[in-house]
Parts: C-alpha cells; sequence; structure tokens
C-alpha cells in the first residue's frame, strides 16, 4: 500500500504536526506502508518532531504570504501554481490513498486532481467555531468530493453534511507505567501553542485566587507562538506579583518528564477538539481538570473518576475545583490511575488499527 500525505508545513510545534509525524513513523516502521509526504511551505527547516528516513518526503516550495488571507491575489496566484506541482507529484508517486491533513487551500483542489484515487480529509481543530465566510461556504461544498471525512469524537459529526464521516480519535505513545512512584513536585503543568483559544490568561486569573493558600506551589505553562500575546501574558503575571509562581516556558520535547514530575494537568483552553495533551498527561498519571469546552475534554476526561470538567470559562468554578484537587492528594493518586487505564483505550495500536483499516476499506471500494 501507497499512503500520501499533504500538509503544510512541519517545522512547528503542535498537535497536528506531531500525531501525523507519530502516525508516518508507524506506518513505515511497524505496517510496511510505502508513506509519503508532501509539505508546500516548509522553508528550508528542519521537522519540529522525528520523521523516519523512510518516510519519503518532498517540499513543493509553495510558501503562501502567511500574513494574508488565502483569498488574497498574491495567494491565490499560489494556489494556482500549488494545484500544478500537486497533480505532477501525485502523477510521480502514484498513491493509492491521499490524505488532506493542513487547513491550506490544497483542500479544496485536492478532489479535482487524479479523481479515480481515493482521497481522505482529516480534521484536527473543532468546526464548532469554525468562521463561515461566504468563500469559505463556497469551497465547502469541495468537501462533499472527498472518498471520507476523518474527526477526532462523536460530536463533530453534527458539524457537517456528509454521510461518510468517520470518527479516529488520536493517541499517544506516552508509556504508562501503572506502578509509578507519586512522589511529586507541588506543580501544576500546562502546555500549547500560545494563543488566544488556549486562554492561558484565565489559568493565571485562576491562581492569583490561590496563590496565599499555596505558597508552596507552582504553575508551568510550556507553549511557543503568539509573541505579542506571550507579552501580554507575561505582563499579565508581573502585574498580579506572580512571578515567582507561574512560569511561561518554551515548547519542550521533554514535556512527558515535565509531566512526570508535576502533581496536576491545568487546561483552560475556550475550544478543544481532541487534545492529545490530555492523553499525555493521563499516561502520566496526571489528575486533569479542564473546561468542559467545546467538543473534546468531555470525550477524555471522566468527570469525577479521573479528571474534573469545569463550566466554560467559571473562574470561580475554577478556582474551587482546583483548590479542592490540591488539598486532596488521594483524589490526586485515584484520578491517576484511573486516567492511565482509561488512556490504555487510546494506544498507539488501537488508533493505527482504525487507520489501516479504512486504507483498506478505500482500496477495497476504489
Amino acid at each position: 500500500m501507497r499512503v500520501l500525505f499533504l500538509m503544510d508545513q512541519m517545522y512547528l510545534h503542535g498537535g497536528t504536526e506531531r500525531i501525523l509525524s507519530q502516525k508516518m513513523n508507524y506506518l513505515v516502521e511497524n505496517l510496511n506502508v510505502e508513506t509519503y509526504l508532501l509539505t508546500s511551505e516548509q522553508r528550508d527547516r528542519k521537522a519540529v518532531y522525528e520523521i523516519s528516513n523512510k518516510v519519503v518526503w518532498k517540499d513543493l516550495e509553495i510558501n503562501y504570504h502567511r500574513n494574508l488571507s488565502y483569498f488574497h491575489p498574491k495567494n491565490l496566484k499560489k494556489s494556482v501554481r500549488h494545484f500544478k506541482a500537486l497533480k505532477k507529484e501525485i502523477a510521480k508517486i502514484k498513491p493509492d490513498v491521499i490524505m488532506s491533513v493542513s487547513f491550506s487551500p490544497e483542500q479544496y483542489f485536492l478532489p479535482f486532481i487524479h479523481k479515480k484515487i481515493p482521497k481522505l480529509k482529516e480534521f484536527h481543530s473543532s468546526k464548532y467555531v469554525y468562521n463561515v465566510s461566504k468563500q469559505r461556504k463556497f469551497l465547502d461544498k469541495s468537501l462533499k468530493k472527498y472518498d471520507a471525512l476523518v474527526v477526532l469524537n462523536d460530536t463533530e459529526k453534527q458539524f457537517y453534511d456528509n454521510d461518510n464521516i468517520v470518527v479516529i480519535p488520536n493517541f499517544t505513545d506516552f508509556k504508562s507505567s501503572i506502578n509509578q512512584n507519586f512522589k511529586r513536585e507541588k506543580t501544576i503543568i500546562a502546555a500549547g501553542r500560545i494563543a488566544p483559544v488556549k486562554q492561558f490568561d484565565k489559568l493565571i486569573q485562576v491562581w492569583n485566587n490561590l496563590k496565599d493558600e499555596f505558597p508552596d506551589w507552582k504553575i508551568k505553562i510550556f507553549g511557543s507562538g503568539d509573541e505579542m500575546l506571550l507579552n501580554e501574558l507575561n505582563d499579565l503575571i508581573k502585574k498580579l506579583n506572580l512571578s515567582h509562581s507561574v512560569f511561561i516556558l518554551p515548547s519542550t520535547p521533554l514535556i512527558e518528564e515535565e509531566m512526570n514530575n508535576a502533581s496536576i494537568y491545568a487546561m483552560t483552553s475556550e475550544t478543544e477538539c481532541f487534545p492529545m495533551v490530555l492523553l499525555e498527561a493521563q499516561a502520566c498519571g496526571l489528575p486533569i481538570i479542564s473546561f468542559d469546552c467545546p467538543t473534546g475534554p468531555r470525550h477524555i476526561i471522566n468527570n469525577n473518576i479521573d479528571g474534573l470538567l469545569v463550566e466554560p470559562n467559571n473562574i470561580e468554578a475554577y478556582t474551587n475545583s482546583l483548590r479542592n484537587l490540591i488539598i486532596n492528594n488521594q483524589k490526586r493518586i485515584d484520578f491517576g490511575m484511573r486516567g492511565k487505564h482509561n488512556v490504555e483505550l487510546y494506544s498507539k495500536e488501537v488508533v493505527m488499527k482504525k487507520w489501516l483499516d479504512l486504507f483498506n476499506n478505500q482500496l477495497d471500494k476504489a
């Protein structure tokens, strides 16, 4: 079998980039699937996550103007070049299945290239907050042309009109150790790109309510991204006199080690589709507290069993729930142990079997 993945880039830290890297590596290393990757704007940068040298990777060097809309005339010209380059490369590769992963213009014109090859569209974010402009609404009609749409949870299915929607969640390759020592640091950890949707400012506000009660605890936020927002978050930390207990640190490849040392994982996002970071936290035995935001955390966290779900954007409720978790060490231990069992449902082997079954199913139909 020969599978081709299409992505804009692989140099930025993010859940999509990480899971795609792991997925491709598993296909070539464990399932002997011929795996190809075409990016459109890698810009001569190294992949942020390890990609097997068995993956055949080429960058098309389209290099869209990221500071402009994809509908801007300059990017529309690049879309034409992208179409031609992609058509040429697909003819060379002759894949059995093509996976569109990113949100670049390719997702709209791919169905019209080499129409006999099965094409799948994969979504890694929630359509709950999808900004449907007139142009987007028109272009979204092309999604009907895909042989299947892959979403991360059952709730996302309601946002699409297609009758060929498949649910395949993310997986984690963090190793769960049931006999892990629970002597942990008094640290609450959070991670994700620095972007408004992550609402790290709300976590800082929550901690401002608790700082005097728990002076020996601290918060570590790992993330990179919007520099202006990062400065705003650091200014908020200084304004609230939290510099001694709240730290924003760059994204790290050692996040598993950080999780193993921490005591609680905290998520304050406005929306999440199926946050892989929660699976990673569970694999590391961390109890989780999260806003019950649309549409992902509720599909991972079992409320009051392996974590806590709080009414979205309710700072007071989040503060009270986090306080309860901090003072109750046994609850943290119990939540962490149950979370480790839950995450086994999302092992790499279980999830990748779903992908292989989907690919085979498409080949049978072709």
